[in-house]
């Protein structure tokens, strides 16, 4: 499922037209092995986020391409505020990438404090989405809350109990959730809702 978003990127830039700037090629480690990576230098949105610390890093060490490049790959059809939530999750066994998850980014774009789950997108329409988010603005859920990012982001914490509970109370396409393998797997769990789409956050054993 990652491989298919690394693949899509360096098309992207295969594709783009002969007047755009030249891209840069980078690597970056996920999951133990070296994936290459194609960005636009020039992108006004890295100079955003690439933080000085991050260039010398990506200048000296294994991994050079940027934080941001590689948090955008793991999660397209998000904007740079949408993704705000998430952070890199850091394996420092393989020192690589090996998924994404809640919390506050170090210079690194990694996970400030040590990460004890990882997300991945469900397989989700949009209204489920939706749903997330109307609820929250109604306080019609328990435990159902926006986070205080800018991002516009949802978020409902819990046992996976909790989670079915909530999501089949709101009803519609966020009741459909519950059912969701990403849900059902986890003892305590995380759905957060963002830019139109449903992430769960829960724990992954290494």
């Amino acid at each position: 499922m990652l491989r298919s978003a690394f693949c899509i990127l360096l098309l992207a830039s295969a594709a783009a037209p002969a007047h755009a700037a030249q891209p840069s090629f980078c690597t970056t480690r996920i999951d133990g092995k070296d994936v290459p990576m194609a960005y636009d230098p020039k992108e006004p949105s890295l100079r955003d986020n690439y933080s000085l610390r991050e260039i010398v890093f990506t200048q000296w060490g294994r991994d050079t391409c940027p934080s941001y490049v590689v948090l955008r790959s793991l999660t397209p059809g998000l904007t740079d505020e949408e993704r705000a939530p998430f952070c890199l999750r850091h394996d420092k066994k393989t020192e690589s990438i090996i998924g994404y998850d809640l919390g506050k980014r170090d210079a690194y774009g990694r996970c400030d404090k040590p990460a004890r789950t990882a997300c991945q997108r469900v397989n989700a329409t949009r209204n489920a989405a939706v749903a997330l988010s109307s609820a929250a603005a109604r306080g019609a859920a328990g435990g159902l809350r926006a986070l205080p990012d800018g991002s516009g982001a949802v978020i409902l914490s819990g046992s996976q109990v909790h989670i079915s509970a909530v999501l089949s109370s709101i009803g519609g396409a966020a009741a459909g959730l519950a059912a969701s393998p990403a849900i059902v797997a986890g003892a305590a769990v995380s759905v957060v809702a963002v830019g139109g789409a449903v992430y769960a956050c829960r724990d992954r054993a290494r």
